[in-house]
């Protein structure tokens, strides 16, 4: 989703004259239009303060809620689930994926922060006598900006990061995430742009299937949210072929496709469509707020059998994952949802802010991060996740 969208839905920035009320503030950097290049303040939203192992909030109980609807979900989170606030200070954040190391015991947690235009990197240490601790991270550290407004986030096949760019109108390439991580200013080439020759209009989201295509989500909620960059593409989910260079088009139906992901044994896909979010401040409940579940057809390129799997209220789902069983976790506006492999909610995390989205990790494959707004959280599941963890390129 946009960053303006999730700015109004978590009251990150409300007003509409966002780039003058930025530059007169003294207080906190800029945030939204203020953060995009040729701005005389973009410089500023390199410098937020972020807060490493922060303290419980105290505004909320012992452990955020996690409700157990279903025997199913008590076995996914066991006895005594552990939410453990990870970082805090963002703006709002998308796309978290985990790179593991080659000795695969750590690795690193990227994931995007599009108030501030930026990707943020955080070591990931591992677990300390089977729990998650404050000596499992350290500090996160600016990654890259501007970063396009980059919004979903993967790793292909060999390792490198794959970002979704909302303003960048692309898929971006990482081929070596060491040199990012040395200096913040180095942008990543283009490896999706147009389709047809013609310009993307917003990328939101997108998944790596195992023959190394691209599936993802082309929204226009950055022709929304940026005029100077005016959708010219219906709202489209396309398939990026890397050997042959092709980019086509497998579904275009939806009204704002956003997560995707596949199924086990990639045998089905799972798309979102969030057509009830139209832009900063609406909600339009007639229009879909769904994962719709498809079969991917026998040639492994196109789909077939549309067919409704959720609807998710309140708010509108946006990132997904699955875990091994089928199991899809998707974030909400009240936290995370899990639905069982038949579309029924069997469970929830209550969060305190708004969720957009996750992803698994670590060197089990089973500890989920979760994105809710302004903070980074984690909790170790008894499910792995469905898709294996990358190591990465470099």
């Amino acid at each position: 989703m946009d960053w303006r969208t999730r700015a109004a839905l978590a009251s990150v920035a409300a007003s509409p004259l966002l780039l003058v009320a930025c530059q007169r503030s003294t207080t906190a950097p800029p945030v939204g239009a203020a953060c995009l290049p040729g701005s005389p303040v973009a410089k500023q939203c390199r410098e937020i303060e972020l807060v490493h192992n922060p303290a419980y909030p105290e505004s909320q109980s012992p452990q955020l809620t996690v409700h157990a609807l279903d025997p199913e979900f008590e076995a996914v989170v066991g006895r005594t689930p552990q939410l453990v606030p990870l970082a805090t200070g963002f703006g709002f954040l998308e796309g978290p994926v985990f790179l593991k190391d080659a000795d695969g015991q750590g690795g690193l947690i990227l994931l995007t922060d599009q108030i501030h235009n930026s990707i943020y990197s955080m070591r990931w240490n591992g677990l300390k006598n089977g729990a998650i601790t404050p000596a499992s991270t350290d500090q996160p550290r600016l990654f890259r900006n501007p970063s396009g407004v980059a919004d979903g986030q993967t790793a292909d096949l060999d390792g490198h990061l794959l970002t979704a760019e909302t303003t960048g109108r692309r898929i971006s390439i990482t081929r070596k995430v060491q040199v990012n991580l040395a200096n913040s200013s180095a942008q990543a080439p283009a490896l999706v742009e147009r389709y047809n020759g013609v310009p993307l209009n917003s990328p939101n989201d997108l998944v790596v299937k195992s023959d190394g295509s691209v599936w993802f989500t082309d929204p226009s909620y950055g022709s929304l949210q940026f005029p100077p960059q005016p959708a010219q593409l219906p709202n489209n989910v396309y398939r990026y072929d890397p050997k042959l260079n092709i980019v086509s088009l497998v579904e275009g139906s939806l009204v704002m496709p956003n997560g995707i992901a596949f199924g086990p044994g990639e045998k089905t896909l799972y798309i979102i469509d969030s057509g009830a979010i139209q832009g900063p401040r609406t909600y339009f409940p007639y229009l879909p707020h769904a994962i719709y579940v498809y079969d991917v057809a026998p040639d492994g390129r196109t789909l077939m059998n549309k067919r409704l799997f959720a609807n998710v209220a309140p708010g509108f789902p946006d990132g997904m994952r699955l875990d091994a069983a089928g199991n899809v976790y998707v974030g909400t506006l009240e936290g995370i949802h899990a639905l069982n492999p038949r579309g029924r909610l069997i469970g929830k995390f209550l969060m305190a802010k708004q969720t957009a989205n996750l992803t698994f990790g670590g060197s089990d494959n089973n500890i989920l991060f979760i994105g809710s707004s302004d903070t980074l959280w984690a909790v170790k599941l008894n499910r792995p996740g469905l898709v294996p963890v990358r190591s990465s390129a470099s």
